[in-house]
């Protein structure tokens, strides 16, 4: 399994954001990320649809986190910016599933999910992941 530079990138947006505490705008975040306008409003409108990320227009406008860093699980952030859910394998989502390997991809997939779900955005921005 790949992560996707969606994620990968998106997991960046929100770190910044996190750490500056306050807003940054499409510029800045394009600045610090490396990634392109386009790229960068794609993922951005993922994460304001799920309610990481708020946009505030104007002079002073720009992009912040909508909830504090502590309560942002990276579960929830990983997860809408995978198209495949990280459903790794069809299988996974099955519970009539009689392929002998069954259990095993999904003890990995629970396993990652419960990993992801117990880290908050503000572990990762201070590097409090062990």
């Amino acid at each position: 399994m790949k992560i996707s530079s969606k994620t990968h990138y998106g997991v960046q947006i929100c770190s910044s954001l996190a750490i500056n505490g306050e807003s940054l705008s499409a510029r800045e975040l394009e600045r610090r990320t490396n990634v392109s306008r386009k790229y960068l409003e794609k993922v951005l409108k993922i994460l304001l649809n799920i309610g990481v990320v708020k946009a505030t227009r104007g002079a002073n406008g720009g992009y912040t986190l909508a909830r504090p860093a502590e309560e942002i699980k990276m579960g929830e952030i990983v997860r809408a910016l995978e198209e495949d859910n990280l459903e790794f394998i069809g299988c996974v989502s099955k519970n009539d599933c009689c392929c002998p390997s069954n259990k095993l991809w999904k003890k990995l997939f629970d396993g990652m999910n419960d990993i992801l779900d117990n880290i908050t955005l503000q572990d990762v921005a201070q590097g409090n992941i062990n």
